[in-house]
């Protein structure tokens, strides 16, 4: 299987958790290619059999004014249909709460574009909130989390 991994990350806590995933992935033996949100186009999409979307969290948010307003830029600007027959998935990172939501949200907006076939992943705290220091990253036992969806994912 062939999954498409986009993500977004401010302080690379988000890459980190995406890179876990995708090592998961080819763990279980299939491809996964991380695509940098603001480098996604729709043909990649089409060429994958899996789209998991890699998305930093404020309170839950992935609204157009918050941190993650690129992903929400990338989920909006895709066609309806574009996910249908697509196995897809969501994980999150957030400094203080809101992870689990952001994956809960990720879910409805890609059953929005097509998909019937939405895996929640894991969500993970790390960075410091309302701060330019970067603070702790994700952890050991959540990166083996994040490993263990991908693997998961494509089972």
């Amino acid at each position: 299987m062939n999954v498409t991994i986009l993500y977004y990350t401010k302080t690379g806590h988000t890459l980190e958790a995406a890179t876990a995933v995708a090592e998961g992935i080819r763990s279980a033996g299939s491809e996964a290619e991380l695509v940098p949100i603001e480098d996604a186009v729709l043909e990649s999409l089409a060429d994958s059999a899996g789209l998991i979307v890699a998305s930093p969290c404020w309170a839950g948010s992935i609204t157009p004014s918050g941190v993650a307003r690129p992903v929400a830029e990338v989920l909006d600007s895709l066609p309806p249909d574009c996910l249908s027959g697509k196995r897809c998935g969501g994980v999150a990172v957030h400094s203080t709460t809101g992870g689990k939501r952001t994956v809960k949200t990720l879910g409805r907006r890609l059953a929005d574009k097509g998909c019937t076939d939405y895996r929640a992943g894991p969500a993970a705290k790390a960075g410091s909130a309302l701060s330019l220091w970067k603070g702790p990253s994700v952890q050991p036992d959540d990166e083996e989390r994040f490993r263990a969806y991908g693997a998961d994912f494509v089972a």
